[in-house]
């Protein structure tokens, strides 16, 4: 794949996951403030059912992004990686269990400390994997943002 297609690539990839995450996180906050059981439980399907786009986005963000890094070494490049790492791991140790038994759980009308403790646990993992992601999108664009070239001044003419 040449090297713009893989940027291309990468960024919408990375620009999906930002937007899933962020839509995820507001839904789930404005439904839980002003909705109903019901809404709470259709909110969770929908949230179970993007969940494979969010996994694909980020999947593809990670691997583009190491295609892009190659075998750098450098200290930003390795900061990412370890983000990802950690978006990763918080996803699949947290989010997703905690989606999936939300979707399960909130079937009923009962809302009990578990479901609140969950829901807590899940947005506070999800700000964080929007804070690292936030972090490797700013440092993604200042590794790629073109630099004007050097000015040279103005030679002034001193033969009269």
């Amino acid at each position: 794949m040449p090297r713009s297609s893989l940027v291309r690539t990468h960024l919408a990839a990375a620009v999906g996951a930002l937007a899933l995450i962020t839509t995820f996180l507001l839904s789930s906050a404005i439904t839980e403030l002003i909705g109903n059981a019901a809404d709470v439980h259709r909110l969770r399907q929908w949230i179970v059912f993007g969940l494979p786009l969010l996994v694909g986005c980020l999947a593809a963000a990670a691997l583009t992004g190491r295609r892009l890094a190659r075998k750098s070494r450098a200290a930003v490049i390795r900061r990412k990686q370890r983000r990802m790492q950690i978006v990763a791991a918080a996803g699949i140790v947290v989010l997703v269990p905690c989606a999936l038994i939300l979707d399960g759980i909130t079937v009923g009308a009962s809302n009990g400390g578990v479901v609140t403790a969950l829901e807590i646990t899940e947005i506070l993992a999800g700000v964080l994997n929007l804070r690292l992601l936030v972090l490797n999108f700013r440092d993604g664009r200042g590794l790629t943002r073109r630099r004007s070239p050097a000015r040279r001044p103005e030679m002034v003419n001193t033969a009269a």
